[in-house]
C-alpha cells in the first residue's frame, strides 16, 4: 500500500480488514481440518445399494434436496429448504461486493446482476427457515430438552445477520465504497470502509459467524465425508489449554474491531444526517462525493414526486440536467448513451450490480440545444394524441 492509500484509512477500516483476514483464515483452516478428520474415517455411501453411479446420484440427491429429511420430517424439510436455498441466493447477491466485473466476465456478472432482486426475497426465506428451526427447538419437548444455550445463541446469530442487513438498506450505505473495501482485501490494496453503525454491526456479526462455523454442526457440508457428526448444533471449544488459547485469540480479533467501531460510531453519531434535498442539486459539487452517492436515490425519487404529483417542472427537478452536467464523451467526441460502459451512471451502477430503469423513458445523453424544445413539444403532442385516440376508441 502506498502512503497516500494508508493516510486515507481509518482505524475502523484497518481493524475490520484484519478481522476479516483472521475470520477467513479460521473458517478455511477449520473446515480443512474437519474434512481431513472425516476423510480418515469415511462412510459417505454406507447402507446404499446399487451401482456406484446410483449410489453417487442418491447421495447427491440427499445432499441437495434433503431427501432423507423429506421422508422423515416434512416440516423440518420445509425449514431446511427455506434456509439453504435462501442462503444460496443471498450469497449470490452478495458476490457483487467480492467480485469485479473485469475478473469474471460479462456472462457471470449478468448472473450476479439478475440475482440482486431475488436476493432480497432469499433473505426473507432464510429468516423464515431459521425462525422455524428455533420454534421447533422451543416447542418440541424432545428437541428442547436436547438443546443447549449455544444452540439458541447460534440461531439468534443466524437470524440477526439478515435482520440487520435489511435495516442497513434504509441508511443507503455507499455500496461502491463497501465493494472497494472487500475488493481491496482480495487484492491487498486496502480501501476505507464506511462507518455506518448498522453496516459495522452487520459485518461484525458475519465475521463472528465465520469464526464459529468450524466449531459447530451448522457447517455440516464437511459431514458428507462422515456417517454421523456428534458435534452439537452450537459451538464447542473444548476444555484443553490449546483450544482456550485459540478462543482467546479469536476473542481479541473480534472484540478489538467491535470496540474501535463502537468508538467511531459514538464520535460520528448513529445516523448519517440527511442533506437538504432542495439545495442538494446546487451545492453537491462542493460536498464530498459520498453525499450524493448515498442520497441520490432519495433525491431523484423526491424530484419525481415534485414533477409528477405537484406538477412543478424546473431545471433542478429534471434528470436531463444531471445527464447534461455529467456528460461523458466517447472516441468520436460525442456524448455516450447508457448502453455504453463509459456512461457516468452506468460505470458505478454496473460495478455495484445495480439495475436502473431511469433511461427507459428519459434520455441518457444531452440533446442538441436546437432540437430540445422541438422534441419536448413533439413528445407532449404525441402523448395528447395517444390519449385522444384511446378515448375515441372507448366511445
Amino acid at each position: 500500500m502506498s502512503d497516500q492509500e494508508t493516510t486515507q484509512l481509518t482505524y475502523v477500516s484497518m481493524a475490520y480488514a484484519v478481522m476479516f483476514y483472521a475470520a477467513a483464515a479460521i473458517l478455511v483452516v477449520g473446515l480443512a481440518l474437519r474434512i481431513g478428520r472425516f476423510l480418515r474415517r469415511p462412510a459417505p455411501l454406507r447402507g446404499i445399494g446399487g451401482t456406484s453411479s446410483a449410489r453417487t446420484v442418491q447421495a447427491a440427491t440427499d445432499m441437495v434436496l434433503f431427501r432423507g429429511t423429506f421422508f422423515s420430517d416434512r416440516l423440518q424439510w420445509i425449514f431446511s429448504a427455506c434456509f439453504h436455498f435462501g442462503l444460496v441466493v443471498v450469497l449470490l447477491r452478495h458476490m457483487r461486493y467480492a467480485l469485479d466485473p473485469d475478473w469474471v466476465g460479462p456472462l457471470v456478472w449478468k448472473v450476479v446482476v439478475l440475482a440482486q432482486p431475488f436476493g432480497l426475497y432469499g433473505g426473507l426465506a432464510l429468516m423464515a427457515g431459521v425462525a422455524g428451526f428455533w420454534a421447533r427447538r422451543l416447542l418440541v419437548k424432545e428437541v428442547r430438552e436436547a438443546s443447549s444455550l449455544g444452540d439458541h445463541a447460534l440461531l439468534a446469530l443466524l437470524l440477526a445477520i439478515p435482520a440487520v442487513g435489511y435495516l442497513n438498506n434504509w441508511v443507503h450505505t455507499d455500496v461502491v465504497q463497501v465493494k472497494e473495501f472487500f475488493v481491496g482485501l482480495a487484492t491487498l490494496k486496502w480501501q476505507p470502509l464506511p462507518t455506518d453503525a448498522l453496516l459495522l454491526t452487520h459485518l461484525w456479526l458475519v465475521a463472528l459467524l465465520m469464526v464459529l462455523l468450524p466449531f459447530s454442526r451448522v457447517l455440516h457440508l464437511a459431514g458428507v465425508f462422515e456417517k454421523r457428526d456428534d458435534t452439537p448444533l452450537g459451538f464447542s471449544l473444548g476444555r484443553n489449554k490449546r483450544r482456550l488459547a485459540i478462543a482467546g485469540v479469536v476473542a481479541v480479533v473480534l472484540l478489538a474491531p467491535a470496540a474501535i467501531g463502537a468508538a467511531a460510531v459514538a464520535e460520528e453519531g448513529w445516523t448519517v444526517p440527511q442533506p437538504d434535498f432542495s439545495k442538494l442539486a446546487r451545492v453537491h459539487k462542493n460536498l464530498d462525493a459520498t453525499v450524493m452517492i448515498r442520497n441520490h436515490p432519495n433525491f431523484l425519487m423526491g424530484s419525481r414526486s415534485i414533477v409528477v404529483y405537484q406538477g412543478v417542472r424546473t431545471e433542478i427537478n429534471r434528470i436531463e440536467q444531471c445527464v447534461t452536467c455529467h456528460v461523458v464523451k466517447g472516441a468520436d467526441k460525442q456524448p455516450v448513451a447508457y448502453d455504453d460502459p463509459k456512461h457516468f451512471c452506468r460505470e458505478c451502477h454496473n460495478k455495484a450490480a445495480v439495475s436502473i430503469d431511469c433511461f427507459e423513458c428519459h434520455n441518457s445523453k444531452p440533446l442538441p440545444p436546437a432540437s430540445k424544445a422541438d422534441l419536448e413539444t413533439a413528445t407532449r403532442f404525441a402523448a395528447l394524441m395517444s390519449r385522444f385516440n384511446e378515448r375515441s376508441a372507448v366511445r
